[in-house]
């Protein structure tokens, strides 16, 4: 599928859920899945970037799971579990 072809037929079916069942607070959600390497965070990065039909770049928020991951763990210090008392025998 040509990418002219995809962002016009994900134009067609935001529109079409907007239309038709609108969520309560007027966003859609999308994930986008596949094998690592296919392009995902490309696709992502791109559509927040140009936008796409009629949604333009400030509509359209990517969270790409490196995001997510570095988010989680920035700021929170290292906990070290101290060893276990030896042992007497």
């Amino acid at each position: 599928m040509r990418m002219v072809e995809f962002y016009h037929q994900l134009n067609h079916l935001c529109a079409d859920v907007l239309e038709r069942n609108p969520p309560k607070d007027g966003k859609i959600r999308i994930a986008i899945c596949g094998e690592c390497g296919c392009g995902k965070s490309t696709l992502g990065k791109t559509m927040r970037k140009n936008g796409f039909g009629d949604f333009k770049p400030h509509q359209i928020v990517a969270i790409d799971d490196n995001v997510m991951s570095l988010n989680l763990f920035i700021g929170h210090p290292k906990i070290k579990i101290p060893a276990p008392p030896p042992r007497n025998t």
